[in-house]
């Protein structure tokens, strides 16, 4: 590009668009880019920390305040009114809810990463894919938070923290990397496509009741409770955390637990290829 300055003429360098810095359309550099930027994760986790309490008199309590007053509504509902035999379902439901709840919003949170930042994302260059996984872990300290308002039901029932509580780690682990799969792969498109936010919507509410959480997975026939859980990763997670607080052995098999786990691994890796090969095409339509 040429200009004219004082009578010369000046060249200059065509300036480019902003690229995601280490944004090679593959997965190592993906991976590679995220690792790297552990410190401004830790920024967007503060920050998406205070926006979520911005001008609330109560700030972080409501995250006991909020499951403190589900749970009195499931006694309510279930217990009084409805009589519900199962001594411990509030504690159950109570779980359910909590685990759902953090996935579901770290799906919506994250598959609309790109277009909730796009003023960011036009000003600054960093990894874009910060932005989903600083989601992931706002949402995870929230679930850790909340699920203290446990330990009054588990003194009530006269349950112990054992080393079966490694149950409620993984399942917390597992349902997160799966919410995170799914911000990877459908993020780039809801970009074009605003339609998939109102879908994912749509599908969580769905996904509500086909999931064990106003009940448990004995529910589920046994001749189909294996395609069941392997269709349904978060019926293995809300399981294996719910066995973790009752101090219980699980109530699923080991194969169900295995074959979840690397259909959410396989999910991420698609979700990563996904993200790797079009993040940079999708900034376009910010």
């Amino acid at each position: 590009m040429e200009s004219v300055c004082g009578g010369a003429v000046v060249k200059s360098k065509s300036v480019s668009p902003l690229v995601e810095p280490y944004s090679q359309p593959n997965i190592p550099s993906t991976l590679r880019s995220i690792f790297s930027s552990i410190p401004l994760i830790r920024v967007l986790v503060r920050r998406d920390l205070r926006l979520r309490y911005h001008s609330s008199v109560l700030g972080y309590l409501w995250t006991l305040i909020e499951p403190l007053l589900l749970a009195a509504a499931y006694y309510f509902v279930f217990i009084i009114l409805r009589g519900t035999t199962e001594e411990m379902y509030p504690l159950l439901v109570l779980t359910g809810v909590l685990i759902w709840s953090m996935f579901t919003k770290t799906v919506r949170f994250s598959v609309n990463s790109l277009v909730k930042n796009a003023g960011l994302i036009q000003q600054i260059q960093f990894p874009h894919a910060t932005l989903i996984i600083s989601k992931c872990g706002a949402n995870y300290i929230i679930t850790m938070l909340s699920m203290l308002v446990l330990i009054p039901f588990m003194m009530l029932y006269d349950l112990g923290i054992t080393w079966r509580i490694v149950y409620v780690l993984y399942g917390l682990l597992m349902s997160g990397v799966l919410a995170a799969a799914v911000g990877f792969l459908l993020a780039p498109a809801n970009v074009r496509y605003r339609d998939i936010d109102h879908l994912i919507g749509f599908v969580t509410r769905i996904g509500f009741f086909l999931t064990p959480i106003m009940y448990t997975i004995d529910y589920i026939p046994g001749e189909h409770r294996w395609w069941y859980l392997f269709g349904n990763p978060m019926a293995v997670n809300i399981s294996t955390v719910r066995s973790g607080i009752l101090g219980k052995p699980l109530a699923i098999e080991t194969t169900s637990i295995l074959a979840s786990a690397a259909s959410t691994l396989f999910l991420l890796w698609i979700g990563l290829w996904v993200y790797s090969r079009f993040q940079n095409k999708a900034v376009k339509y910010l």
